[in-house]
């Protein structure tokens, strides 16, 4: 997935500059372009020196140095014990973190685009308003890890472990969450349209307000989920589970339904029109 080989050899400076202006994920701040007229590279060596000497001497550099956003963008970062490093704000885009150890780490507004964090372990990470747009997460480790208002716009996170994990506000669009664990999460107003959760735990997870127009969840676990007034209009819940779940005022419109299961479900306020059959409706 890390695919910087002769990245910055390869463009100008006026090309480097078109890059950025139509990339998706956010951009760095100014203060860290190369102010020599000279392409910048991929990662400041700097910063990585600065890594591999531990967190004690990272956390100590950051707090003498607010102001420096760490460039690690590319970096080699594969495995590396990173364990309550503070990386707020980093630029990690395409960043190799694969099983990378970053439990505890606060990873606030930092932008992991197109990062791979396959099996890493976020456990309690903090990664409130970071961008993960299209980075690869798949098996990576969220249990109890904070990700309100972060953006996972088509990110990859199939086998993912997130439980009681914090997802607030977060976006979810076109995401792939298949077979991933959700149990207890919190997803309340979160945006998953089109994303694709089918086979997923989600059993007592919290979905308050959260728009999962178009979503596939194809034989996943709702069972006792909190679904008030979601929106489930044109979603596929075929052979889903959705026993005792609290669907009060959700809106399943246009929604397949073959083979759901709704016993014991409260349907109060729903609205099933034009839904495909279930069991459980009367």
């Amino acid at each position: 997935m890390n695919n910087c080989t002769g990245f910055a050899a390869a463009i100008t400076s006026t090309g480097w500059e078109k890059m950025m202006e139509t990339e998706q994920s956010q951009e760095i701040s100014s203060e860290v372009s190369d102010r020599t007229g000279e392409q910048p590279s991929a990662a400041n060596p700097e910063h990585l020196a600065i890594l591999e000497q531990g967190s004690g001497v990272w956390n100590d550099w950051r707090k003498k140095n607010p102001d420096v956003i760490p460039l690690l963008r590319c970096a080699e970062l594969e495995k590396m014990d990173l364990t309550g490093m503070d990386m707020q704000g980093a630029d990690l885009r395409r960043t190799n973190l694969r099983q990378a150890n970053l439990r505890d780490a606060n990873l606030r507004s930092a932008d992991l685009a197109n990062a791979d964090l396959r099996d890493a372990d976020l456990r309690g990470a903090d990664l409130t308003d970071a961008t993960l747009v299209k980075a690869d997460l798949q098996s990576a480790d969220f249990r109890k890890a904070v990700l309100e208002t972060a953006n996972l716009g088509q990110a990859d996170l199939s086998g993912a472990y997130l439980d009681d994990s914090d997802l607030t506000d977060a976006n979810l669009s076109n995401a792939r969450l298949t077979s991933a664990d959700l149990k207890r999460a919190d997803l309340c107003g979160a945006h998953l349209v089109k994303a694709n959760l089918r086979k997923s735990n989600m059993r007592k997870a919290k979905f308050r307000k959260a728009n999962l127009h178009g979503a596939d969840l194809r034989k996943a676990d709702l069972c006792c989920a909190d679904l008030r007034k979601v929106n489930l209009s044109d979603a596929n819940l075929s052979g889903t589970d959705l026993r005792k779940s609290r669907l009060t005022k959700a809106n399943i419109s246009q929604a397949r339904m073959e083979g759901a299961d709704l016993r014991k479900a409260n349907l109060r306020g729903t609205n099933l029109k034009d839904a495909k059959g279930a069991r459980g409706v009367k």
